[in-house]
């Protein structure tokens, strides 16, 4: 019996939850890691180096994850309706094609790399640290994006633990390979970007021997399916939104904090990032553990099973809310010491925090109830409840609230984007969500 449709306790769901949970936490601190070295042995010039260069990565992760949610998805329905041949063509597809979308970015970024540092907001002052980081990068893009993909697509053939396995190699790796670089070598932002990509690359072999060898999801011939290319990335395309408007409201927060607070204001910014980013990976943990099980169990058409996920889903985002309330509210100054001793950008940072982190209790709902809707094949609904948290409601709020109130507006863009959008994910749940009749 496939795990997906074993019957499940609340505690039997946790169970399962927390490898998911783990590998994105363990995702998050890729780049966190980088600033937390740099910011110890360089300078905050270099930690907003790293900042300036996020939107890179928000592509690279952005097509990833589009191929990986929108064809899990695909894949999840058809083993779910026991059909593994189309199931294996599927994942071999779309493996190519990201395959050959990276080479091409890789090409792409190096070719032009001052020309895009520049295009994203960089000042002279940051530049040496920007280009060895980004050239890095650039030239990572293939293990990046598997690495990504690979992880998604595990939990979709019920091997969260694999996922687990592979995020904690990278993770321990990364940690090693960025302290020899950069503490012990004193290679800057060149050394961060370096070990970060040696440490992925071993996680993305991990993953790639998984697939060559123990997963029921296999590479195989097939033949081009234009429609199920599509449908993976019109359904995944919502997740893809979400991290390339992380990208584009990342250079707009540094544009505007630049020109109030120089260099030391996109530290700070980096360091609200690095913050969101670790926290927002429980809501993400969640969701992507819970995909797979709904678009299986809607392929297997067991509703009831569903609705039970559904329901322990909402319970525990509720309850991982308030834990991340009061554990910003009590270690807010610990957290921010883990990157930066007091001083400027100390203080910038602790009266941001006060004002950013009330978008946790809200942005829960909205991580899941968008991954809920690529599940079940509505991309639409998805793209849209993506597209106002991440981009509209954040451009919007961030070109008005400053005007409006003065800087501190800055900090709040995102929490009032986050209550806009759960008013409108919490209608089209009640409209275009799966119906249960008891």
């Amino acid at each position: 019996m496939n795990v997906f449709e074993k019957e499940m306790t609340y505690r039997g769901y946790i169970k399962y939850l927390i490898p998911s949970i783990f590998t994105m936490i363990f995702l998050s601190f890729y780049t966190t890691i980088d600033g937390f070295f740099v910011s110890k042995y360089v300078n905050s010039d270099a930690l907003a180096g790293i900042n300036i260069v996020i939107p890179i990565t928000c592509i690279i992760f952005g097509v990833s994850v589009m191929f990986a949610t929108g064809s899990g998805a695909i894949i999840g329905e058809f083993m779910g309706k026991r059909n593994q041949k189309k199931a294996n063509e599927t994942f071999s597809l779309i493996a190519l094609v990201l395959f050959v979308f990276s080479i091409i970015f890789t090409i792409f970024g190096i070719m032009f790399l001052k020309p895009i540092a520049i295009w994203l907001g960089t000042s002279e002052k940051l530049m040496e640290y920007v280009l060895p980081y980004a050239f890095m990068v650039f030239l990572g893009t293939i293990p990046m994006a598997f690495k990504l993909f690979f992880e998604y697509l595990v939990r979709t053939d019920g091997n969260s633990v694999v996922g687990l396995a592979m995020s904690m190699v990278g993770l321990v790796l990364n940690v090693v390979f960025d302290y020899y670089f950069v503490g012990f070598c004193g290679l800057g932002t060149f050394g961060a970007a370096l070990g970060t990509v040696i440490s992925i690359s071993c996680s993305t072999i991990i993953g790639l021997i998984c697939f060559l060898k123990f997963s029921t999801i296999k590479l195989c011939k097939f033949t081009i399916d234009f429609r199920i290319l599509w449908k993976s990335c019109t359904n995944g395309c919502s997740e893809m939104l979400t991290e390339l408007s992380t990208g584009i409201t990342t250079l707009l927060f540094n544009i505007i904090v630049m020109r109030v607070y120089g260099e030391d204001g996109v530290a700070a910014v980096t360091i609200l990032m690095y913050i969101y980013y670790f926290f927002i990976a429980f809501y993400m943990g969640i969701a992507v553990a819970t995909a797979p099980m709904i678009s299986y169990n809607l392929g297997a058409k067991n509703y009831m099973k569903i609705k039970k996920l559904l329901r322990f889903s909402f319970i525990t985002i509720i309850v991982t809310a308030i834990l991340i309330m009061g554990i910003l509210y009590v270690g807010k100054d610990f957290i921010i010491k883990i990157f930066i001793e007091e001083g400027h950008v100390y203080e910038i940072t602790k009266e941001a925090l006060f004002l950013f982190s009330p978008l946790f209790l809200f942005n829960g709902i909205n991580v899941f109830l968008s991954s809920y809707f690529t599940a079940i094949g509505d991309g639409v609904s998805s793209a849209i409840i993506s597209t106002l948290r991440s981009l509209v409601f954040v451009v919007l709020f961030l070109l008005v609230l400053p005007i409006v109130i003065g800087v501190n507006g800055i900090w709040v863009t995102i929490p009032f984007a986050e209550i806009c959008t759960i008013v409108i994910a919490g209608y089209l749940y009640n409209k275009k969500g799966i119906k249960f009749t008891s």
